[in-house]
């Protein structure tokens, strides 16, 4: 839909890895005798927490049962810490890109501390001038009653790519989602909050754009947020040049921070971008210096890839981010796909109790659906 396709060394948008798809596979997953087994448990009947987790873990291979015709199936397992508490585990279960009348299905059911089940829809429609449009919707509940949900709506009008989404949430994003621990795709604010985000890319020449994210957000007051990154794509031979200004208030518009930088891409030709970013940023009592650094590198069918943010001036998101991942190719007897490992930590640099980790192994198997 959209006319052109840029990197970004704006604001991390973390996201599950690009699932493989492999032309002709035709693997499947044979559940034989799951249903007999799942037919007599009930979670009520399970009366500590080790039984819980026990139960989760069955429910999620009975929910998944007929669904095993998704075109990815993603298992998962590891587990995450919070500051001096003993680890916990977390596992699950996600189907992307089932394929259905007018769009596609994605479904999650997942176990970290509480179990929850998350459902994604995207479709496109036609709007007037704007074309086609993507409109994208997303839900998640967990078994203690907190949820998210997020729609979203992106097209072009001229030279300018729009996007427009609504959000609401009652937790961090890490509380829903696998993978989302070092998220900034919407500031940590103490309960329940409501969201309106816009996203504006505009493309002035073949080497000048200019990206503004603005955001508005109602908690126990009014909170905003945006980012914006002028790019001079080529500007240093190949080598892509951003300069980047961000600023937050929090809920009652009271303290807050602001910084500027300057960000360079390296293309990298089929091997995948490397990007730096440098910034100096202000916050209530201190003036500090920040940056970012995103690598990637293949070494034959193993994929690694490194993101680390350090923006000590931060209010919204933690102010230390580190993000390790690593992919290879899985064996024909598990259905081919591939196996991915993800490391993650986040702090906020002032207290053993402000760390957080997350540590996950996933199999992602391909399926070809049946015509």
């Amino acid at each position: 839909m959209l006319g052109f396709s840029l990197p970004v060394v704006g604001r991390q948008h973390v996201r599950r890895p690009q699932r493989p798809k492999k032309a002709g596979d035709n693997s499947t997953i044979r559940a034989v005798g799951l249903r007999e087994a799942c037919a007599p448990v009930s979670l009520l009947s399970m009366s500590n927490v080790g039984s819980g987790v026990r139960a989760a873990a069955l429910v999620i291979l009975c929910l998944s049962a007929p669904l095993a015709a998704a075109q990815t199936v993603t298992f998962e397992l590891g587990g995450f810490a919070s500051g001096a508490e003993a680890p916990a585990p977390s596992f699950g279960v996600s189907f992307d890109a089932i394929k259905v009348t007018g769009g596609s299905v994605t479904l999650e059911l997942g176990y970290a501390e509480h179990a929850r089940l998350g459902v994604g829809l995207s479709t496109n429609w036609a709007f007037g001038p704007l074309g086609n449009v993507i409109v994208e919707g997303w839900g998640a509940l967990r078994s203690d009653g907190v949820g998210e949900g997020r729609v979203g709506a992106r097209g072009v009008l001229g030279p300018v790519a729009l996007r427009l989404t609504v959000v609401g949430f009652g937790a961090s994003p890490a509380a829903f989602r696998t993978g989302a621990l070092t998220s900034t795709e919407r500031p940590l604010l103490p309960g329940s909050a409501l969201g309106f985000q816009v996203g504006l890319t505009a493309r002035f020449n073949r080497n000048l754009v200019l990206e503004v994210d603005p955001e508005a957000y109602l908690a126990s007051g009014l909170a905003l947020r945006g980012e914006a990154r002028l790019r001079l794509l080529r500007s240093l031979g190949e080598n892509e040049l951003d300069f980047i200004a961000l600023a937050y208030a929090p809920p009652g518009l009271g303290a807050a921070n602001a910084a500027i930088g300057v960000g360079v891409v390296l293309p990298r030709g089929r091997a995948p971008d490397w990007s730096f970013a440098a910034l100096v940023g202000v916050s209530p009592g201190r003036v500090a210096v920040g940056g970012r650094v995103a690598v990637a590198e293949e070494f034959g069918s193993v994929r690694v890839g490194l993101d680390v943010a350090f923006e000590p001036y931060r209010l919204d998101v933690p102010p230390l981010r580190l993000a390790a991942t690593a992919s290879a190719p899985a064996a024909a007897s598990l259905g081919g796909g591939s196996w991915e490992v993800s490391l993650s930590g986040v702090s906020d640099l002032s207290s053993a109790g402000g760390t957080s980790y997350e540590a996950t192994l996933g199999l992602v198997v391909p399926f070809t659906l049946p015509k």
